[in-house]
């Protein structure tokens, strides 16, 4: 699991505060405010939005890219080879 990964270096832990257009507020677990950008296809799928309020709601931290600041979709588990 990325959580128990402390050598990667890849992603930020962030909690979503709230959302604002097409942006999403977060918090990094180091207390820094940032915004994490959907895709394209996360942008028009009603259904992420809708998820997307009930992690904001249940103030869930779920991990981002640190360079591109967006989702990922295996959550907290490694992809597998």
């Amino acid at each position: 699991m990325l959580i128990n990964d402390k050598s990667t270096n890849q992603y930020l832990e962030v909690q979503l505060i709230g959302h604002e257009d097409n942006k999403i507020k977060a918090r990094t677990s180091a207390g820094k405010y940032i915004f994490v950008y959907p895709t394209a296809e996360q942008s028009s799928d009603p259904l992420f939005w809708k998820c997307l309020k009930d992690i904001i709601n249940n103030k869930l931290w779920l991990p981002i890219t640190k360079q591109f600041h967006q989702l990922l979709e295996c959550d907290w588990l490694v992809p597998t080879i």
